[in-house]
């Protein structure tokens, strides 16, 4: 019995003869699956996390990380992944569903120089997705306050888990000939995916993308980071070794060589695997100690009017913001009054406990580092920062070093970063001057007030049990002097600065030197901060 080819047989299913077949494969390959609708429409929708939020709101990215956000640029890109997974698998699905695979018997080229092609194709949506990273990434670099320092292993993770996610799409395509076995493990591989981002355990490492807690990972120096990226990469990349030989093998290709490069493959990725689960070194957890206890002898620092700002190197692009903030609120003391001398020194947001309590900052320690390089009185400032009004948690910090900076103004006396309690006029004057000295001030005052009930503020520094409290009455004053006339309120400052600074003076007295409304009856006794 003879095999009659069909007439017309499917072109996705004819190989190129001649010496350069495979290239001609791999490249036509390669053009089906970028254009194929689940690779496109997970562009898409990448595109579109980020580029329509900045678009509403070009704010929104300013004052970046770059460190973190070398990793948090992976998490997006994992639909992209998804998306070479499923036309990866559909792709060697495509002579079961055609009906051809018999008909591959008689072609000029093995089935597995098809699926070797197939493997090398993806390799396009990979080179995608860095694009897509690395745009992201270099926008960010461009953004105003932009800090950190891109980390390439981070960036580099990109191709290699969107490949790797291609190649398995392959390998179940060829070992379960099935749409049904595709979906079930694209299921399973979101749900990795996910377990992978939302856990602290070192096993998340296993995952495509290790994410990182925020609250418990905050912005700092590089070098203090601990994140095995270049061994995860080595994972990634022996992962893919693996899927490739194991395609292959599946295609019908045999014989020694491949067999010596599949135990190779799992012998360097169990390798590699092994090496990102090992635990952060001492060395590192010491820096890290010295970085929260003692941060000056790692930081630079620029003086401005009589002003020091001390930063870690890779964040000294916000001293500019935080100058800004103390130079308007000194712009506002009458020429007169007496400011004490401080400075401004970065510290690390203090980590929380295992019940995810505030703790108290080392104060003692704090003192003695900034006596010791000649910054005494030094006011603290976090590696967190945001721009006002666009609802980030950082905005808590930008407007929690305002206060401190106001607090210090109006009492007259050396900051600390302990807990102040700002009562009476202080209240309100030191609430006006922490929100209306930037529009990042005032736009971060507009959020908190919007995530607060009760009318009192807590404005803490450093994630910590340290910052400025203000009660009910002191937030209606100074709310009060935020919305009116701003010139008016100005000079009513100026001219009753020394009755506003006192203790004695309360919030109505305070409202009826600026000629402002009374902010309402005072609470009850023991019924807020000032009471």
């Amino acid at each position: 019995m003879t095999t009659t080819l069909p007439a017309h047989p499917d072109p996705a299913t004819q190989t190129p003869r001649g010496g350069g077949a495979w290239p001609a494969l791999a490249v036509g390959e390669a053009r089906r699956l970028l254009c194929h609708p689940a690779t496109v429409a997970a562009t898409l929708l990448v595109l579109g996390i980020w580029l329509v939020p900045l678009a509403a709101d070009p704010a929104s990215g300013a004052y970046p990380d770059l460190t973190r956000s070398s990793w948090t640029v992976q998490y997006p890109m994992l639909i992209l992944a998804a998306g070479a997974f499923a036309a990866a698998n559909l792709a060697g699905l495509r002579p079961h569903q055609h009906r051809t695979t018999e008909f591959e018997r008689v072609l000029s080229m093995p089935r597995w120089h098809r699926t070797a092609a197939q493997c090398a194709a993806t390799a396009a949506p990979a080179l995608l997705g860095f694009a897509v990273a690395a745009a992201q990434l270099g926008v960010r670099a461009g953004r105003p306050g932009a800090a950190g320092t891109v980390r390439w292993g981070e960036l580099l993770a990109v191709p290699l888990f969107i490949m790797v996610a291609g190649l398995l799409g392959i390998v179940v395509a060829g070992a379960y000939p099935s749409v049904a076995a595709g979906f079930v493990t694209l299921t399973v591989l979101v749900v990795v995916g996910f377990v992978g981002l939302a856990s602290s355990s070192r096993l998340r490492w296993l995952s495509f993308v290790a994410g990182e807690d925020p609250f418990r990972t905050p912005p700092m120096p590089n070098h203090l980071v601990d994140r095995p990226e270049w061994w995860h990469d080595a994972w990634l990349a022996g992962l893919g070794s693996v899927a490739v030989a194991t395609a292959v093998f599946l295609a019908g290709l045999r014989g020694r060589v491949l067999t010596v490069a599949l135990a190779v493959s799992l012998v360097a990725t169990v390798a590699a695997g092994a090496m990102q689960l090992r635990p952060p070194s001492a060395e590192r957890d010491a820096r890290l100690r010295a970085a929260h206890d003692a941060p000056a002898a790692m930081q630079v620092c620029q003086t401005r009017r009589d002003v020091t700002y001390c930063a870690f190197p890779e964040f000294r692009s916000r001293i500019g913001a935080w100058a800004a903030i103390v130079e308007a609120q000194l712009d506002a003391v009458p020429p007169d009054a007496a400011v004490p001398r401080f400075h401004v020194r970065q510290h690390l947001p203090m980590p929380l406990d295992d019940q995810g309590t505030a703790q108290p900052p080392p104060l003692a320690r704090w003192a003695a580092d900034d006596a010791a390089h000649h910054t005494p009185n030094a006011i603290p400032v976090s590696t967190r920062w945001s721009a006002g009004g666009v609802g980030s948690f950082d905005e808590t910090e930008v407007l929690g070093f305002s206060a401190m900076v106001a607090a210090t103004v109006v009492s007259g006396e050396p900051p600390s970063p302990d807990a102040f309690a700002a009562c009476g006029a202080r209240g309100g004057l030191a609430l006006w001057l922490a929100a209306g000295a930037t529009r990042d001030t005032r736009g971060a005052l507009t959020t908190i007030l919007a995530h607060t009930s009760g009318g009192g503020l807590d404005l803490p520094v450093l994630d910590s049990t340290a910052g400025v409290r203000l009660g009910v009455a002191e937030v209606a004053l100074g709310r009060a002097m935020l919305d009116a006339d701003p010139s008016a309120v100005r000079a009513g400052v100026a001219r009753h600065w020394p009755q506003l600074t006192s203790e004695s003076t309360s919030v109505a007295r305070a409202a009826a030197l600026l000629g402002l409304p009374p902010p309402g009856p005072p609470p009850p006794p023991g019924s807020g901060t000032c009471t």
